[in-house]
């Protein structure tokens, strides 16, 4: 267990800098948007008050409450969650190649460790480090955005509300990334130079190829980054739709003749549960045993593979 744990932190430190991508990139964006509040302040125009609500509105605790969870739901399905996508893409697609490149790669092999430990380690690393660091982000982000919105709007923050919408938006971001990162790191171990082009390429290629023999021949072969794709996007979809179903009903029920009584809007009682459970779906389970198979998959090949000098 010594042994695995001194290859992880070996494996991090490794990769640092791309680990400190998205930390540059958030420092730009508060620079960016607190310069701008800062200009607003000196040019009188600092007020963002929610202009356009009813006032009627803006007295019902539930407004507050949604807009709460929706705004750290939201957070890793935007800018946040790409700056992320691009360390973790970085790292997943170079880590069982990186010892070709600084020439080591018979050094680590000869240690006293399994082939499995090696690549467990690479594979944690590749993909827990990003996590790890966007839910050091996504608290930091909480805690400076709700303080902006409760000194700046007339917006309520419900922080229970916000801490569940942080939770829930990193949770469906992690499994996600997992599985995008299972098949960099499937890549990473099929290509020894320039992995993450090639392994797009070949996929591009394969969906070119069936698109072909589906339409010169009338098949019916699924589509490879299709089912990618779904597998991937699949939890997000489902909150978001959800969501989206929660929020009509709400403005079906909070209506008057036909017109919007904002006095009657109100969450369900089951909302959270219901947004929960968007996450605990039968299709988790296909998720992990797909990033099992790759990382299988991924050490028996860098198994195989020549030594390089």
């Amino acid at each position: 267990m010594t042994a695995f744990k001194a290859l992880i932190i070996k494996d991090l430190q490794a990769n640092r800098k791309a680990l400190m991508v998205p930390i540059w990139y958030l420092l730009a964006m508060y620079v960016i948007i607190g310069g701008s509040m800062i200009f607003a302040a000196i040019s009188g125009h600092s007020n963002l008050a929610v202009n356009g609500i009813p006032l009627e509105m803006l007295s019902n605790d539930h407004l507050h409450k949604l807009v709460s969870f929706v705004m750290q739901l939201a957070m890793f399905f935007s800018f946040l969650g790409m700056i992320i996508v691009i360390a973790m893409s970085i790292i997943s697609s170079t880590m069982l190649n990186q010892d070709i490149k600084h020439k080591c790669e018979i050094f680590h092999r000869s240690q006293p460790v399994s082939i499995w430990q090696i690549t467990a380690s690479r594979f944690v690393a590749a993909i827990g480090g990003p996590l790890v660091l966007a839910l050091g982000i996504a608290i930091i982000n909480m805690l400076l955005s709700n303080i902006v919105l409760t000194a700046a709007t007339p917006m309520r923050v419900d922080w229970w509300m916000c801490l569940n919408g942080m939770l829930l938006s990193w949770l469906h971001f992690s499994v996600a990334l997992m599985v995008l990162g299972s098949i960099l790191f499937f890549f990473s171990s099929v290509f020894k130079e320039n992995a993450f082009g090639l392994g797009v390429g070949g996929l591009a290629l394969l969906q070119l190829v069936t698109f072909i023999l589906n339409k010169a021949y009338g098949w019916k072969i699924p589509y490879i980054v299709n089912a990618i794709y779904r597998l991937i996007i699949s939890g997000v979809y489902r909150i978001q739709t959800s969501l989206t179903d929660t929020f009509q009903l709400w403005m079906a029920k909070a209506s008057s003749n036909g017109e919007p009584n904002f006095g009657l809007y109100k969450l369900p009682e089951h909302f959270l549960a219901d947004m929960w459970g968007t996450l605990f779906h039968w299709d988790m389970l296909i998720k992990l045993g797909f990033c099992l198979v790759m990382f299988i998959i991924a050490t028996c090949l860098y198994n195989r593979r020549e030594v390089q000098f």
